[in-house]
Formats: C-alpha cells, structure tokens, sequence
C-alpha cells in the first residue's frame, strides 16, 4: 500500500509541476491577451479557470497522499523505542554505563593541566636574539 501510494505520489507531483508550467505569466490566466469571443470553451478566462482548479486539485490530492504516507508509515513503525534503542538492538551495540567507565580524580587532572600549561609556556617563550652587524 506505501508502495503504491508513494508512486501514486509521484505521478501527481510530475502532474502539478506540468500545469504549473503551463501556467501563462503576469496575468495569463486573468483573461487578459486571449482571444476575442468569452463565450468558448477554452477562452483565456476559462482557460485559467480550468488551468487554476486542476492545479488546486492536484495540489490538494499531493498533501493528501503526503499525510496518508505520513500515517501509514508511522502505523507500520508502531514501537514505543527511540532510534537508538532499534540501532542498537539491530546491531547489538553495547549500552556503556558510567560504572564501565574509570573515573580520574579531580587532583590528578588539576595536575595534568598543570604540566601542560607548563609546557607551552616554555615552548611558546621567545629567546633573546643577539644583535647583528652588518
């Protein structure tokens, strides 16, 4: 069913983008630039006219399928899990849990950030450069 639709979908989409390009620019489909008699079929205003409801009609008939999709594929995905819990059931990812993990006392890291601060500080330092003559 999301198959057919989804093709049903496309089909409508190339439909809409076709009468819309069809459409006439700056007030074509106003009746403006047509032929003389109003009283044809196909005059510029019922040309418009005719031009403008299949346009809303293929429009409407495209969010229709959109939201008819939208609810089908949520119906067939009908599970209270998250993206992640399915990513990792399908890949059997291990859950990492915070007792898995070694925790680094504060002093020890207090330390480390020390020594490299240390560090850069004598990297960075610029030394005297002696004097040249020419």
């Amino acid at each position: 069913m999301i198959n057919v639709l989804l093709v049903l979908n496309i089909i409508v989409v190339i439909l809409l983008i076709g009468i819309i390009l069809l459409q006439k620019s700056e007030g074509g489909v106003l009746g403006m630039g047509g032929s003389g008699s109003k009283n044809g079929i196909f005059t510029a205003q019922s040309a418009g006219n005719l031009i403008t409801k299949m346009t809303y009609f293929l429009g409407a008939m495209f969010f229709i399928i959109c939201i008819a999709l939208a609810f089908l594929v949520a119906r067939k995905n009908n599970s209270s899990k998250s993206f992640i819990e399915t990513m990792i059931e399908k890949n059997n990812v291990k859950e990492v849990k915070s007792t898995d993990v070694n925790i680094i006392p504060e002093d020890k890291i207090k330390e480390e950030m020390a020594k490299e601060s240390v560090k850069e500080e004598i990297n960075t330092k610029k030394k005297p450069v002696a004097p040249v003559s020419k």
